[in-house]
């Protein structure tokens, strides 16, 4: 696994993310704010889970809605 870098939003330092830490809240090692959550493989989101995830998530988000034939 590697090793991935985040920027913090409040400072702007670069933070290195352990790979194993997908999904989770970190804190800037600069200024101590809380850091956007990494998620390097695609989560599936229910339409119960969609608005509170896109609501939350401070980046952008890439949405492909699938619906059987």
């Amino acid at each position: 696994m590697s090793d991935y870098i985040v920027t913090c939003t409040s400072c702007g330092a670069e933070n290195r993310i352990p790979a194993d830490k997908e999904g989770k809240r970190g804190r800037c090692g600069a200024c101590h704010a809380l850091l956007p959550q990494l998620y390097r493989h695609p989560q599936q989101i229910t339409d119960q889970t969609f608005d509170a995830f896109v609501e939350n998530y401070p980046g952008p988000v890439l949405a492909e809605f699938w619906a059987p034939w």
